[in-house]
């Protein structure tokens, strides 16, 4: 999905731990790397309608854990996805042929004990369309550290050359570290891709 550009004011907020586990070291850390696509940035309104996780245990990725998932649509919320359709390809035939409920995705999400913190790329999206989502279904989440390769970066680097989205995007960030271009606005792909940014950003850390 389309980003807004980044606000630097958002950095430093609580809910975020912006770097691996001081107290633990980074390969006995387990991370579940999400990425969701959605059809706006208003969490009360718009819709999860795709995600992708795969794990990060032992300093590696691992790949055989990596999942994808497209939600059916529903009547909770507007759901049309035409206007972000180019963006993440997904359409309302495709979710309605594939896609599962998503409240199944998160009960299960909830239940997920193995990992010991989230990571995303800009949680500060993510995170409040799980939580509002969530709430809607009584699912309760788990407390979880929640790590943010866009905090990392800004908290790494100089922010006067950082404040635009175009230098804060996945693709962007990933440059910096000398990883290959993915296709973008894939939830699995941009998880494996947040995925291999974390342990690019820990590494050189």
């Amino acid at each position: 999905m389309r980003r807004k550009p980044w606000r630097s004011t958002i950095c430093g907020a609580p809910v975020f731990s912006l770097f691996a586990n001081k107290n633990r070291p980074f390969e006995q850390t387990r991370y579940l790397v999400i990425d969701m696509e959605m059809t706006g940035l208003d969490a009360e309104e718009d819709a999860i309608i795709s995600a992708g996780t795969v794990m990060i245990s032992e300093g590696r990725i691992q790949l055989g854990s990596a999942e994808h998932h497209y939600f059916s649509p529903t009547s909770i919320m507007a759901e049309d996805v035409a206007p972000t359709a180019h963006i993440h390809m997904i359409t309302d035939q495709q979710r309605e042929r594939e896609g599962e409920p998503l409240q199944h995705w998160l009960a299960d999400l909830s239940g997920r004990l193995l990992a010991d913190a989230w990571v995303f790329h800009y949680a500060q999206v993510d995170m409040p369309f799980l939580k509002i989502n969530a709430r809607r279904f009584g699912i309760k989440l788990p407390r979880v550290r929640v790590c943010d390769t866009v905090v990392f970066e800004l908290q790494k680097h100089d922010r006067t050359h950082l404040e635009s989205y175009a230098q804060l995007n996945l693709g962007s960030c990933r440059k910096r570290y000398g990883l290959p271009q993915y296709r973008q606005h894939h939830a699995l792909s941009d998880a494996i891709g947040t995925a291999e940014l974390w342990l690019a950003q820990n590494k050189i850390n």
